[in-house]
């Protein structure tokens, strides 16, 4: 990165360190992390094996919902408080604006991340313990789970941010984002007829990636990791880019 990005980038962490937005997601997307462990810890028939262990990673990728929340607030709170006007006059090029956003959102799906996963092996590592259960970094399919979730929560930062860049208005963007990833893909994942476009989905490329055929609907197989990743690239990079060649281009005020 050029210098004047590293500046613009390290603006954004300024700019969110002044709001307290991000620690109460942070605390949200932790909860999620600690009840989706939980949620695999007393299922029928739950945890049985070093087989079901990566399953416990690959479901706290609903952790994406506060990591997409902050991406969408990033844009829209500039809009909504007209902070955008004086960011735009220092650095007019929209799209150099969207650029060092969706690199500052990323990496703060990154720590996001890290942050779930630590607390994620504290709970894990000892229950497993306590029943004899291997946890073995060399499963393939475990360290898919564990780095994918890294990958899953910084592009969903960068989907926020085109959702948000979009349509602008906060509620709208925050609204429409979550009733779409809650419940309009699982609605889509239960309908006969359309049910095998269910991959296509983020929640589909979610899977992809981190290897969970058991969140797929029935009849459906979900795609492979490489094609879940451009699937999730997709949905994070056509946002951003429509939102800064459409949106954040017309008059900011």
């Amino acid at each position: 990165m050029t210098r004047a990005m590293i500046r613009l980038v390290r603006a954004e962490f300024v700019k969110l360190r002044t709001t307290q937005v991000w620690f109460w997601l942070l605390i949200a997307a932790l909860g999620i992390s600690v009840l989706a462990v939980l949620g695999n810890f007393l299922s029928d028939p739950g945890i049985r094996s070093a087989r079901d262990v990566p399953q416990i990673f690959a479901n706290s990728d609903i952790a994406c919902l506060a990591v997409f929340v902050l991406g969408v607030l990033g844009v829209t709170t500039e809009f909504r408080y007209q902070t955008i006007t004086p960011t735009v006059l220092i650095t007019p090029s929209r799209w150099t604006l969207i650029t060092a956003k969706m690199i500052a959102y990323a990496l703060l799906g990154i720590l996001y991340a890290l942050a779930c996963v630590a607390l994620q092996l504290a709970m894990t590592l000892p229950w497993l313990a306590t029943r004899n259960i291997s946890f073995d970094l060399g499963d393939p399919d475990l360290r898919r789970a564990l780095f994918g979730l890294f990958l899953v929560l910084a592009l969903y930062g960068i989907i926020g941010l085109g959702v948000g860049a979009l349509l602008k208005n906060q509620i709208v963007a925050v609204t429409l984002g979550v009733i779409f990833l809650l419940i309009l893909q699982n609605l889509l994942a239960a309908i006969p007829g359309v049910r095998h476009a269910w991959p296509y989905m983020p929640a589909g490329a979610n899977a992809a990636i981190l290897n969970s055929q058991s969140n797929a609907p029935d009849t459906v197989t979900i795609l492979s990791p490489a094609a879940g990743v451009v699937v999730l690239l997709l949905w994070a990079f056509i946002p951003a880019l429509l939102g800064a060649g459409i949106t954040m281009n017309r008059d900011i005020t």
